[in-house]
């Protein structure tokens, strides 16, 4: 497993070009750890409205959930690890 910095990850998620990623991250919510297998720059499914918020300044990353078959937000903080185009990442805490 590959160990990168929290803006690396964040730049590997976003050079993904639309391919299916997985993450596991901390919930804020709860604390729990959650994995999930998405993918970004998913605007099928959008009523093209926009958020009334910007996930930056919540250290955010929007993605679609493959599995959920909806939209959710990976607490960047909570970070894990990554899995993208078949590498193992891990992130330095």
């Amino acid at each position: 497993m590959k160990l990168v910095t929290l803006n690396q990850a964040v730049e590997i998620i976003n050079s993904q070009k639309g391919k299916i990623f997985s993450v596991v991250f901390e919930k804020k919510s709860n604390g729990l750890d959650r994995k999930m297998v998405c993918r970004k720059g998913v605007s099928s499914h959008t009523n093209g409205g926009e958020l009334k918020y910007n996930p930056q300044n919540y250290n955010l990353l929007n993605v679609y959930d493959m599995q959920q078959k909806g939209y959710r937000s990976i607490n960047l903080l909570g970070l894990k690890t990554l899995k993208a185009s078949g590498v193992d990442y891990a992130i330095k805490p």
